[in-house]
């Protein structure tokens, strides 16, 4: 058991340095200029340990989207017919700042801003490289058809309808704009969402009428 556990913190503290270096290189050289061989010398590991951690290069930066959005949609799925949309995405979010945690923390969380923040390293590479900022809307497509799914239920209303669409695409917009919003400015993205979500909801209630 003792020879389990030191193996998996050897794994976690693997994948963390390969995720910071990686992080810190994207921001610096770019996302494109960025070799895995690069990364892999930052690290001080090799390439092919560099790919057994992360497939593609892409996932060291976006791995932790694709999970918490599998996550929001089966809260979303599993939520009481009283619940709305929006509450779901306020206990989601809640959720997350305690689950997100080390490498694959993605929420900005309140705290010490160092090397091991990666959720203000993740923000940062993304804020200084055009093609990580594509990338970063091309991964919440996801996010957008599942909100646009659930308000659409809340309106009796079609997916595809403009009512549906238009708050999905402002839901996921403010997501992006609080977490970024909170990496620059020493916040905590669920705080900063509040305040988002009061404007969301104001939005809603036009096509709730």
């Amino acid at each position: 058991m003792a020879t389990s556990n030191l193996r998996e913190r050897k794994k976690e503290r693997t994948r963390a340095t390969i995720t910071r270096v990686a992080l810190d290189l994207f921001a610096r050289d770019g996302f494109a200029a960025t070799t895995l061989p690069a990364i892999a010398e930052a690290a001080e590991v090799s390439p092919r340990t560099v790919s057994t951690y992360f497939p593609s290069k892409e996932g060291i930066v976006f791995d932790v989207y694709q999970a918490a959005i599998d996550r929001f949609a089966l809260r979303l799925e599993e939520r009481s017919p009283d619940e709305k949309t929006f509450d779901v995405l306020r206990a989601w979010l809640r959720d997350e700042e305690s689950i997100q945690l080390g490498a694959d923390a993605g929420l900005v969380h309140p705290g010490a801003e160092d090397e091991g923040d990666f959720p203000r390293l993740r923000e940062a590479a993304i804020a200084s490289d055009e093609d990580l900022w594509g990338l970063q809307r091309r991964y919440m497509r996801p996010m957008k058809r599942h909100v646009a799914r659930g308000i659409a239920q809340d309106l009796d209303k079609q997916p595809d309808s403009l009512p549906a669409q238009l708050i999905a695409e402002s839901v996921v917009s403010a997501l992006l704009a609080v977490n970024a919003y909170a990496a620059r400015d020493h916040a905590a993205a669920t705080d900063a969402f509040e305040t988002a979500l009061a404007f969301l909801r104001e939005g809603l209630s036009a096509f709730e009428t």
